[in-house]
């Protein structure tokens, strides 16, 4: 017997009654038949019993899988888990589930080439399932890795430094903070409306865009959380 036939009977025993859904790269759902028209889609599969998420599948084009996620239940072990996964690609393995604040909180360890990585990442979601921040720490369970938050502007109006509304976000730009373990600090956006190229240090962004469109949206609480690397979790 193949290791790629012994691999899919521990998916069988693992899988269950289950439920697949795909969707696009905005995670909006999208139908089979759909999902093969687009260069990269999600599937996501669902115990059918407990209605949670399993696995989460990222492929670009049809058949190509650049990363997988796997989400356990506490009950489950990550030793078997690595036996039950497909290794021909990469994977986030989820585990030790956290509600904070209303959020959820994940760690994420590192799966590839047949290997389990000594580090891993905190991440956080916010109740639609929206990837919030993430940190990453080494095998001491320190926060040496750099943190990476994320601001999104989906459909908020632009409002200018005369607290006049000129515009409407579209749907996806976001904001992104990012942390190094170094110290260093990079602000990115992801249209150019909202500024052309990445701030690298926190002193330019604030003298740049203190009254700008995206300062303008945030309260005291979220200046606070947003420019500095802790915490991890949104306070509000």
């Amino acid at each position: 017997m193949t290791f790629y036939q012994l691999w899919d009977l521990n998916i069988k025993k693992i899988k269950m009654s289950t439920k697949v859904e795909y969707r696009n790269s905005l995670g909006s759902i999208v139908t089979e038949q759909q999902k093969n028209n687009l260069s990269e889609h999600f599937k996501l599969t669902y115990d059918l019993d407990t209605n949670k998420l399993k696995t989460k599948l990222h492929y670009f084009d049809k058949n190509v899988i650049n990363e997988g996620v796997y989400y356990m239940d506490p009950n489950e072990d990550i030793t078997n888990v690595i036996t039950q996964i497909n290794p021909s690609h990469r994977w986030g393995i989820m585990s030790d589930l956290q509600v904070i604040n209303g959020y959820k909180v994940w760690r994420r360890n590192y799966f590839q080439n047949g290997e389990l990585s000594d580090v891993y990442s905190k991440e956080v979601f916010n109740t639609n399932v929206d990837y919030v921040a993430g940190m990453g720490y080494d095998n001491n369970d320190q926060p040496t890795r750099g943190s990476y938050k994320k601001f999104d502007l989906s459909n908020k109006n632009m409002i200018d430094e005369d607290g006049d509304v000129v515009g409407v976000f579209e749907d996806g730009d976001i904001v992104t903070f990012g942390y190094g373990s170094d110290g260093s600090f990079t602000v990115r956006s992801s249209n150019t409306d909202i500024f052309f190229k990445p701030y690298i240090t926190l002193q330019s962004f604030l003298e740049s865009q203190q009254n700008g469109f995206v300062m303008n949206l945030m309260t005291q609480e979220m200046k606070e959380y947003y420019l500095n690397f802790q915490p991890l979790v949104p306070p509000f």
